[in-house]
């Protein structure tokens, strides 16, 4: 059998656009094609895992950290029913620290067991896209992701977050980072195609998947499931199923694939262009 080539993927995206939703799906898509994954989940609430553990807390690196849990990598590493594991960095509590000093503590952590983790041939990050905090970018600073997708919806508050991130992912102290592409989660399913199309231009980067809006989705997350087991008919299985395709026809980053992102006044232009494009009423 042919050895897969390893996939790391870095998933950003502004807190409550989806990402933890994407990336926990992801890592089912790709565990039933028989990848061996580890999905870390790098937000403060530790919400990565809910859908893949009934809604179970896992344990966390701040938990190892203020001494709740051992430091060997099978204390915090938890398998879940989908034949994936997952590991949560957590975060403080509210305006007690700082939730980016936790990834950054996490890829400390894992480049001391980086035996452990080189047993995956697929890795996924899912990172809150706030970048403002430095922590947030350990990923790619420490070298551990070098493929950037970003999950955004069509909202202007979403689109903002995107290219900043973009913004980062081009920063040339960050060696070979690659943008995969735009992951559109939707909050309204009649969103004009032709604007998510020229966002993604701008960037630099494809339009990885557009997904709907889909109630099958929050039902499944009311129930601490991915939509795999809650609905394993429902069409949005077979959408995640191509976009994990899609992500690995790609292989990981691709040289040259650099961001370029709108500095703040562009994008601003851009978004008064596209607003005064709307059409009107009927």
């Amino acid at each position: 059998m042919k050895e897969r080539k390893p996939l790391t993927l870095v998933v950003y995206g502004k807190g409550g656009v989806g990402k933890s939703t994407v990336c926990a799906h992801l890592a089912v898509c790709f565990a039933q094609e028989g990848r061996r994954v580890l999905l870390l989940g790098c937000d403060p609430k530790a919400d990565t895992s809910q859908r893949l553990l009934g809604g179970r807390r896992p344990p966390t690196i701040v938990d190892m950290v203020t001494g709740l849990k051992g430091y060997s990598f099978g204390d915090l590493v938890v398998r879940s029913r989908a034949g994936l594991d997952v590991l949560e960095t957590g975060g403080p509590q509210p305006g007690q620290g700082c939730g980016g000093r936790s990834v950054a503590t996490l890829c400390q952590y894992l480049e001391e067991h980086s035996r452990e983790v080189s047993a995956y041939d697929t890795v996924i990050f899912d990172v809150l896209g706030d970048l403002v905090c430095g922590g947030f970018v350990a990923p790619l600073r420490f070298g551990l992701g070098r493929d950037v997708y970003i999950v955004s919806s069509e909202e202007t508050a979403s689109l903002f977050a995107a290219n900043n991130i973009a913004r980062v992912a081009a920063e040339a102290y960050l060696q070979d980072v690659s943008l995969g592409g735009i992951i559109f989660n939707l909050r309204q399913n009649d969103a004009r195609p032709e604007v998510l199309e020229a966002f993604a231009s701008r960037l630099g980067g494809a339009i990885a998947a557009v997904l709907p809006r889909d109630p099958v989705i929050l039902d499944a997350e009311d129930c601490g499931m991915t939509v795999f087991d809650h609905a394993p008919n429902a069409a949005m299985g077979a959408r995640f199923h191509s976009l994990a395709a899609r992500i690995a026809r790609r292989g990981g980053a691709v040289p040259g694939g650099c961001a370029r992102p709108m500095t703040s006044l562009e994008f601003s232009d851009f978004v008064r262009e596209h607003r005064a494009r709307r059409p009107g009423p009927v």
